[in-house]
């Protein structure tokens, strides 16, 4: 099944926070989840089970969240994605 998702990860963030992310986006695209940054936010998309992309996302939403200093979500929903201060 096809999923995506574009989560608050605005494209202002410093390259040296972009830098933290990197390993952890290399990981989703190793498990064939593609990636793009948006003004909206960062896009995620994926053909895997519900299962795995469920639990690649939550733990990259972890992960993210540490690294960022703030909730990251689904920017649809009830993260809303600003500019990075």
């Amino acid at each position: 099944m096809e999923w995506d998702i574009t989560l608050n990860i605005h494209y202002t963030i410093p390259a040296e926070l972009w830098e933290k992310l990197w390993p952890s986006i290399k990981k989703l695209n190793a498990n064939g989840i593609t990636y793009s940054v948006e003004p909206g936010g960062l896009q995620l998309y994926g053909e895997l089970p519900q299962d795995q992309w469920n639990s690649l996302i939550e733990e990259f939403c972890r992960s993210a969240s540490e690294i960022l200093g703030f909730p990251v979500g689904d920017a649809c929903g009830d993260f809303p994605c600003v500019p990075f201060k």
